[in-house]
Formats: C-alpha cells, sequence, structure tokens
C-alpha cells in the first residue's frame, strides 16, 4: 500500500466513524510518512509497519471497546513513573548543554566586540597591536556564528526529544487511541538545512583561517614563537 492509499483509506475510514478530529489524525499519519520517507524508508513499509487503516480508525471511536492494558494500568503508571526520573535527568543535562553553548556564543561575540573596538574591560583582554587584535576578533566572530548555529540545531534537537518522549509515555500509559511514535530527529526544511549547514561551515573556516593567521602574524611581530610571553600577556600586574 502507498502512502496516499493508505490515508485515503484511513481518511474514509475515520469520517465513516463522523470523528470531529479526522483531519488532525490524518495529519499526524502524513507527518510520520514525511519523517520515515526522510528515514530512507519506502512507503509500503511505512504502511506496512503502521497496520491496517480500519483498525487505526476503530481505536479512535468512542463506541468502539478500549485495549486493555497488558500487565495492568497501575504496573504501567507505575513503571512510566520510574523512567520519568532519569529521562528528567536526563533533559535536565541537555538543557545545561544548551545554556552552556548559547552562553559561548554570547561571549565569544562579546570578546569579538573588544577585541575589534580595542576595548579591554577590566583588563581582561591581552594587550597585542591593533591589527592582531583585528584578526583574532573576526576569528571570534566566526567563532561565536558557528556557536548560535549549533544552539538553533541543537534547540530544535531538544525540543523534538521532549515530544518525542511525551508521546511515547502517552502512548504507553493510554487505553484508547494512540498516534505513531514522533521520529527524535528534528526536521528541517530543505532551504533551513541548507542554510545551517552553510553557515556552520563557512564560520568553521573562517575561525579556522584567521585563528592561525592571527597566531602567525603574532609569531612574527613579536619576533617569538612564545609571543603571549613576549608580549608579557602572564606577567603580573598587565
Amino acid at each position: 500500500m502507498t502512502k496516499s492509499q493508505f490515508l485515503q483509506s484511513l481518511e474514509t475510514e475515520l469520517k465513516s466513524r463522523r470523528l470531529p478530529d479526522a483531519g488532525e489524525i490524518l495529519e499526524e499519519y502524513e507527518q510520520h510518512f514525511a519523517f520515515k520517507l526522510a528515514d530512507g524508508y519506502t512507503e509500503q513499509e511505512i504502511a506496512r509497519n503502521l497496520g491496517i487503516p480500519f483498525e487505526i480508525a476503530a481505536q479512535f471511536d468512542p463506541q468502539s471497546p478500549k485495549r486493555e492494558a497488558p500487565g495492568g494500568r497501575a504496573a504501567i503508571i507505575a513503571g512510566l513513573c520510574l523512567a520519568s526520573v532519569p529521562a528528567a535527568g536526563f533533559f535536565l543535562l541537555l538543557a545545561g548543554w544548551g545554556i552552556i553553548v548559547a552562553c559561548s556564543s554570547l561571549v565569544s561575540l562579546a570578546v569579538a566586540a573588544c577585541l575589534l573596538g580595542g576595548i579591554s574591560p577590566w583588563g581582561l583582554i591581552p594587550a597585542m597591536p591593533g591589527g592582531i587584535a583585528a584578526v583574532y576578533g573576526i576569528a571570534m566572530t566566526a567563532l561565536s556564528i558557528l556557536s548560535a548555529s549549533g544552539c538553533v540545531y541543537f534547540t530544535a534537537l531538544f525540543r523534538q526529544l521532549v515530544l518525542a518522549c511525551v508521546r511515547c509515555f502517552k502512548n504507553a500509559a493510554s487505553t484508547g487511541p494512540f498516534l505513531p511514535p514522533l521520529p527524535v530527529v528534528p526536521r528541517f526544511s530543505p532551504k533551513t538545512k541548507r542554510v545551517l549547514r552553510r553557515t556552520a561551515l563557512l564560520s568553521l573556516c573562517v575561525f579556522a583561517a584567521f585563528i592561525v593567521l592571527g597566531m602567525a602574524l603574532s609569531m612574527m611581530e613579536s619576533g617569538s614563537l612564545g609571543f603571549w610571553h613576549a608580549w608579557g600577556w602572564f606577567e603580573s600586574g598587565i
């Protein structure tokens, strides 16, 4: 059964039962096809794994008998509660990492502004010739953009993981209808994918190139491989 055949059959079954949320159910299954097709599955494989449209529509019919939870509903609820503890810890760690990435982007941008503007608040930016500082400033700007790109993807990934986990828990706890599982990988439009990929690659190349250029110029300007020592960056009082 192809995607169009499956969705058409499911739509017919849902409408025959006069379900008020038939459109939302169809949209969920259509999105499931889109996700699985992007992962390389064929339409026939996806339709076969989803099941028979008649049985799927019957789950959403209030007049149909509800499925019994194997092992008892109380045991399933208890198991889900236990599983939610490590899941919550996992998501807290992910959220913490996302905050770190976002902060690194902001800090890199602030350092870049100081280097490009010749500013050293509280003496935190070490002294160096203006031209070399500008080179390092461009490198830090690229690093900030690279971190921001990673933060965008990570935010989408975190959101998708949360939605997939919630869907999984709902399906496991429910004795009524359940929707297909959500993928854990975020889905971007082709244009957004290209923009993110190109931005990350370009900013990485610019960062690497200007860091190397800055170090080479620093060595030539100071006349020493250890230019940080020649300029007294780590001496007391600097």
